[in-house]
């Protein structure tokens, strides 16, 4: 008798967790948010000398399929930026500073995001610089050279101006597959047999139970080289650089902001607060008035905790299907 008590107390617990868990889930989809706006920070707020910050943060990719729930991670979703960009274009800002910590993205994204901050610059011919505390890498760095300088502070990481295509995986010889509280598992020895129906050479790309042909990795690294020399082209017309120089002396290395700023990647090395101060000074503003965007978010965004890993994960796997420029950096955590 007291064990079934027991096991009906146990059983009521989880099932009222998971009744929790379901509204939760709904109202979350329910409680409408609140439009983002700005806010004063700092100096006179009669001044019309707007200087505007923008604070983006983790990897960038288009998430129009919801593949990330809003507050739970941090990404940069262009269509997003292009909604705070709208508000900004009401209030006429002088000078734009976009802080940005990433370690890149989908190539994808990285273009759709600097075309729509590009746009809006030459739209509203607004000053645009940007600053990174931590990480600025890869399709982070790609989109930082559509500004007209780039700063970060002392400590954060630079370049990796490489692209990366989806990773084959082969499986040599499968036996058996299972998955269990320790994640997938696969032997591998002969016996499996894969039977797939496809119609058109190389259609089953990927596929992880047969070598990669000569010419589909060929094709592939192509397709990788295009987009590398597309970065290259970006980053040498708008930093000065030579192209040769990018390929051969800077690479897809990784720098320390100092390094960086040795091969002309950014233009210096300041804190945050010594970046407003020179804004401030080269245009001589008498005055200012500094906004920041306000991300307000509905109440499930701003206090409940992810319950699940599989956010993260569905981002990991979308990251580890395209074709990518991001920094092997992020993948640790893939």
């Amino acid at each position: 008798m007291a064990f079934i008590n027991i096991f009906l107390k146990t059983l009521g617990f989880f099932v009222g967790i998971t009744t929790f868990v379901i509204i939760i889930n709904v109202l979350f989809y329910l409680i409408p948010k609140v439009d983002n706006d700005y806010i004063f920070v700092d100096g006179n707020m009669n001044s019309e000398n707007l200087i505007v910050q923008l604070d983006l943060s983790g990897p960038i990719f288009n998430n129009s399929i919801k593949t990330l729930t809003s507050g739970i991670y941090e990404y940069i979703d262009p269509t997003e930026v292009e909604n705070y960009l709208d508000n900004l274009e009401k209030i006429n800002p002088k000078v734009l500073v976009i802080r940005l910590n990433s370690p890149g993205g989908t190539v994808s994204a990285t273009v759709s995001l600097e075309k729509k901050i590009n746009e809006f610059k030459n739209k509203k011919n607004v000053q645009i610089y940007f600053f990174s505390e931590e990480v600025l890498a890869s399709g982070a760095y790609w989109v930082a050279t559509s500004g007209d300088k780039i700063f970060t502070n002392y400590g954060a990481v630079v370049g990796s101006i490489g692209v990366s295509g989806p990773s084959w995986y082969y499986y040599d010889k499968p036996v058996s597959i299972s998955t269990g509280a320790f994640g997938k598992k696969i032997e591998t020895l002969n016996q499996i047999q894969i039977f797939d129906q496809n119609a058109g050479r190389s259609k089953d790309l990927f596929n992880p139970y047969r070598k990669p042909s000569k010419k589909e990795l060929e094709h592939l690294q192509n397709m990788v080289k295009e987009i590398y020399n597309d970065f290259l082209i970006k980053v040498s017309k708008n930093r000065k650089i030579e192209v040769n120089t990018l390929i051969n002396e800077i690479g897809a290395l990784i720098y320390t902001s100092k390094q960086a700023k040795e091969r002309f990647l950014i233009d210096d090395v300041l804190e945050y607060n010594e970046l407003l101060d020179k804004i401030i000074k080269n245009n001589n503003f008498k005055d200012y008035k500094l906004l920041k965007l306000n991300k307000s978010n509905n109440f499930l965004d701003k206090y409940l905790v992810n319950f699940f890993e599989i956010n993260k994960q569905n981002l990991c796997n979308q990251l580890n299907s395209s074709f990518v420029s991001i920094t092997p950096l992020f993948f640790n955590d893939c």
